[in-house]
């Protein structure tokens, strides 16, 4: 499983997170190719080498010239919508715009349809939003992290007059997302980047990860012993995270011999799995609990199969989320026939191998061999196995 992490350490903007997707590995030709596609001629990228504090970054601008002082939003998102860029980079960009329109509206009390945005409508910063969504798009994540964003204090000058920082369509942005304070006295974090990590971020703390790559990017201001600063990480990590369903049912009417067939069709219905849990139900009869693991597409026939074959009148559900290791399969060649292994990886890094029981199963049956000695040469196979591999290496 890919991650991605946005590492707000200074500050964030569209054009410091675009930078450190460049220097995380993003080629600019898959900037430069989407950026074209856009209609607004052919906005040339300009990185520099930086050192921040010590560190490398990239400093990223477009030469490009701009006759327009701002664009109403609906002209943004009619740009975007009739472009030629993938379907998914096009809905990022409009999801980060939305959000924009949706904040500057509720700042300024207008409809969404009446924002004009100023900075952020400026042919840089479209360029910036749709680059980041491009290169999330080439990253292709399975999923997108944040660290906290800082909080720092002060005014800065808008064409409204003076106002404070972070600006207010910023904080409004910044609502539900973690923070930091800090004692910076200026603007570290820009509405543009306060929305991308809105957009695009699980507000949820990361799993367990290995690191794969870092890039950079930095600000033009500098600001005493601060590292202005935005950094991308990209992670893999053993677990997956998934949304499921558990449904439940308490039976108290049910023929014992009727719950195999019932299992059965349960399972064809798309459940994940399922117990049965014993229960005392009215009246001090004995009954069971079906407890039910389904996927999101699946919540419905699932149910439908529960009332369908089993003797309840009704079901409850409730979503859940589960972590997951990622796992694989692969057959191994045995003295008494192919027997397929699982394997998984857990996030200290150990690994677990385990046969397919009905493998074994049919092996045994078939030669008429007692299972366990299926599963001693399947250890001793596998023992085999692995030590060719490390002598390979």
């Amino acid at each position: 499983m890919k991650l991605l992490i946005f590492d707000p350490v200074g500050g964030a903007s569209g054009d410091m997170i675009l930078a450190s997707l460049i220097g995380l590995g993003c080629p600019v030709s898959h900037i430069q190719d989407t950026l074209e596609l856009l209609g607004l001629g052919k906005p040339a990228i300009r990185l520099e080498d930086r050192k921040m504090n010590g560190i490398s970054c990239l400093k990223l601008g477009f030469d490009v010239r701009d006759e327009e002082t701002e664009r109403p939003w609906a002209d943004i998102r009619n740009i975007i919508s009739s472009s030629g860029i993938a379907e998914g980079i096009k809905e990022r960009a409009l999801n980060i715009f939305s959000l924009l329109a949706s904040a500057e509206a509720r700042v300024h009390e207008v409809p969404e349809g009446d924002v004009h945005f100023h900075e952020v409508g400026a042919l840089d910063s479209i360029f910036d939003i749709v680059g980041i969504a491009a290169a999330i798009d080439w990253f292709r994540p399975d999923a997108i992290y944040a660290t906290p964003l800082p909080l720092s204090t002060g005014t800065v000058e808008s064409r409204h007059g003076t106002i404070p920082v972070p600006a207010p369509a910023t904080l409004l942005l910044m609502e539900g997302l973690p923070t930091r304070m800090t004692e910076i006295v200026g603007e570290l974090v820009t509405p543009t980047g306060a929305a991308v990590i809105k957009s695009l971020t699980i507000p949820e703390s990361f799993p367990g990860f290995v690191i794969k790559g870092s890039g950079c990017g930095c600000g033009t201001k500098t600001f005493p012993r601060w590292p202005n600063m935005f950094r991308s990480i990209l992670c893999e990590t053993s677990v997956k995270d998934e949304q499921v369903y558990v449904i439940e049912s308490d039976i108290d009417d049910m023929v014992p011999e009727d719950w195999d067939a019932a299992a059965g069709k349960i399972r064809e219905a798309g459940a994940i799995d399922m117990c049965l849990i014993p229960c005392i139900m009215k009246e001090g009869r004995p009954g069971n609990v079906l407890r039910v693991l389904s996927g999101m597409d699946s919540l419905d026939p699932v149910c439908s199969a529960i009332l369908l074959h089993t003797t309840t009148i009704g079901v409850r559900y409730f979503p859940a989320e589960r972590k997951t290791l990622e796992r694989r399969e692969f057959p191994l060649d045995t003295a008494y026939g192919k027997i397929r292994i699982k394997e998984v990886v857990t996030p200290d890094g150990t690994l677990r191998q385990k046969p397919e029981y009905k493998d074994m199963k049919r092996l045994s049956e078939e030669l008429k061999i007692p299972v366990q000695r299926l599963r001693d040469e399947v250890a001793k196979r596998l023992f085999s196995h692995m030590k060719d591999a490390g002598d390979e290496k």
